[in-house]
């Protein structure tokens, strides 16, 4: 008995230091930690948003990856890429490669993603460029209309289509 009491305590004690183990913990909603942990450095952040930058004006292109013409996910997709990391490439895919936070939680680097359509399905992302105040957000994304651009997350157009901010993996 007192093995088994002795074994259960090693493994929750073993469990718990598995970086794994506590994001799913917070992802559960199990665990009280505010802050949701960030698994790029401040100093990659800053090099993706500086690439992303770099693609401003860049005109929308369905499918699009490069300076002739890109989409959202495609814009998130080449940011990253850029910098030698490999992201999914699709906005329905990329809206699940993360931990979900708050918008009081969100940070310059986590992604955000909209419900432009009437069908209430993501179909448009971008990324958290600047925070300058509560209710300034910007973020960085590949408009239909003028190509890659930042926006206020804050501005009725995007509040209304407002899904949902995460954290992503990195890998």
């Amino acid at each position: 008995m007192y093995r088994r009491f002795a074994y259960v305590i090693c493994s929750i004690l073993i469990l718990s230091s598995c970086s794994l183990w506590k994001k799913t913990i917070q992802f559960l909603g199990i665990s009280r930690k505010e802050a949701i942990e960030n698994n790029f450095s401040l100093r990659e952040i800053d090099q993706i948003i500086q690439s992303g930058l770099t693609y401003r004006g860049v005109p929308y292109r369905t499918g699009g990856t490069d300076k002739k013409g890109m989409d959202c996910s495609g814009l998130l997709f080449r940011m990253y890429s850029d910098q030698n990391f490999q992201i999914p490439r699709l906005s329905k895919d990329q809206s699940q490669f993360g931990l979900p936070v708050s918008i009081q939680q969100a940070q310059v680097g986590d992604w955000i993603f909209f419900a432009t359509s009437q069908k209430n399905i993501i179909n448009h992302s971008g990324i958290i460029s600047q925070i300058k105040s509560a209710n300034e957000v910007y973020f960085l994304h590949a408009s239909t209309s003028k190509g890659v651009r930042e926006d206020n997350l804050y501005s009725s157009y995007w509040l209304k289509s407002f899904v949902k901010i995460i954290r992503p993996f990195k890998n």
